[in-house]
């Protein structure tokens, strides 16, 4: 553990500074929800940084509730969009987000409904 001061002249200056330094310890949790930044495509999905120098991938099923082929005019680099963390990779600690669990489900393409047994 240790300490940090953060000295400005204006309250905008230390409210960026703490809001910056929090990121960079933030420890991402599954189920949290974070604001991201698409860093790069690729035919299987979207890397994207999620906290300060934390990026993940979102799979191209995990982009929207529709079967996509490409991610070609859905997403672009640059882009934001709102990605919550729905697991790590057990081999890698590599870091597997959603963007389609934050949107609603479009009609008829729900879960199958479980069977009630009598």
């Amino acid at each position: 553990m240790g300490e940090i001061a953060i000295f400005s002249t204006n309250k905008e200056g230390v409210e960026k500074a703490v809001s910056w330094i929090k990121g960079i310890v933030a420890v991402p949790q599954v189920g949290d929800v974070y604001e991201a930044t698409v860093k790069s495509i690729m035919p299987f999905g979207a890397f994207v940084e999620f906290l300060p120098g934390k990026q993940g991938l979102v799979h191209i099923s995990e982009v929207s509730w529709k079967r996509l082929e490409t991610l070609e005019g859905i997403v672009r680099e640059g882009d934001l969009m709102k990605v919550k963390l729905i697991g790590t990779d057990p081999k890698s600690g590599k870091f597997k987000l959603s963007r389609k669990i934050l949107i609603p489900k479009p009609d008829g393409q729900g879960q199958p409904q479980q069977e009630e047994n009598n």
